[in-house]
Order: C-alpha cells, then sequence, then structure tokens
C-alpha cells in the first residue's frame, strides 16, 4: 500500500490574469506550467463577474433544478519538463471539477482545488477576485 503524495500550491497568480506560464521546481526538477481558462463569459459581464470553474454552475447564478446544468468552462494546464531533446510535454489537459481526481504528469501528480475566474481577469491582470488552487506532487519518491 502506498502513502498519498503531499500536494503543495503551485504559484499561479489570478490576480496576473490568464494565460500565464510560471516555472516551478518540484523535487529536484524545475517545470514549465502553462494554464489558460476556456469558457464563454457574457460581453457586457463587467470585471468582477465570477465564473466557478469547479462547480456545474455560474457562480454569481443559482441553478435551475429544472434544466440539465452545464459547466460554464474549464481550465487547461500544460506541464512540460526538460528532456535530453529540449522540453518534453508531460500533460496537457482539461482540469475537470471532480475533487478526487488526480492527473498524471509523469513523474507529477496534479489536482484542481479552486478555480473561481472573473472576467476582468481573462486576458486582463487585476484584482478581481479570482481564486485558482492547484496542487502538485511528486508520485514517487
Amino acid at each position: 500500500m502506498s502513502a498519498e503524495p503531499t500536494f503543495y500550491r503551485l504559484p499561479v497568480e489570478p490576480d496576473a490574469g490568464l494565460p500565464q506560464a510560471f516555472r516551478c521546481p518540484v523535487g529536484g526538477t524545475t517545470y514549465d506550467f502553462a494554464l489558460y481558462a476556456n469558457f464563454d463569459s457574457g460581453e457586457d459581464d463587467p470585471p468582477e463577474m465570477l465564473y466557478d470553474l469547479t462547480s456545474w454552475s455560474r457562480a454569481p447564478q443559482p441553478i435551475d433544478p429544472e434544466q440539465q446544468p452545464v459547466p460554464p468552462g474549464h481550465l487547461v494546464l500544460r506541464v512540460t519538463a526538460p528532456g535530453p531533446d529540449g522540453p518534453r510535454v508531460l500533460l496537457q489537459r482539461k482540469l475537470v471539477p471532480e475533487p478526487d481526481l488526480v492527473h498524471e504528469a509523469g513523474p507529477l501528480a496534479v489536482k484542481l482545488v479552486e478555480a473561481t475566474v472573473a472576467r476582468g481577469n481573462l486576458n486582463g491582470a487585476g484584482h478581481y477576485g479570482s481564486r485558482i488552487v492547484i496542487g502538485v506532487a511528486r508520485r514517487w519518491e
């Protein structure tokens, strides 16, 4: 029986907006992470309008039990690692809203914890209330 990995928070800066890319060391290797959101926001929505990408409804609107809920969109994460012939992609995937789902990216485990994106942070920086938490862990030592 293997122990559960210990997840650490990736240094996502929600106020920097999306898309964004950053480099982060995990274990003895430095990985490149790229993150973007894919969803339709209302053209007239104010910058503070929040979209909860980890639930099945748009954050400021109640769910109508008569209708089949549709997710407003999703985050996409790409993880690359150094390789002998240059960078190699370990993961490029939609992060789905399932709390227990862990994505495998070579020696890494990745899971989406929270993803609330403000319209103002789509292709723009600023403090609009976006919250993005993604955990990363080593799958083995």
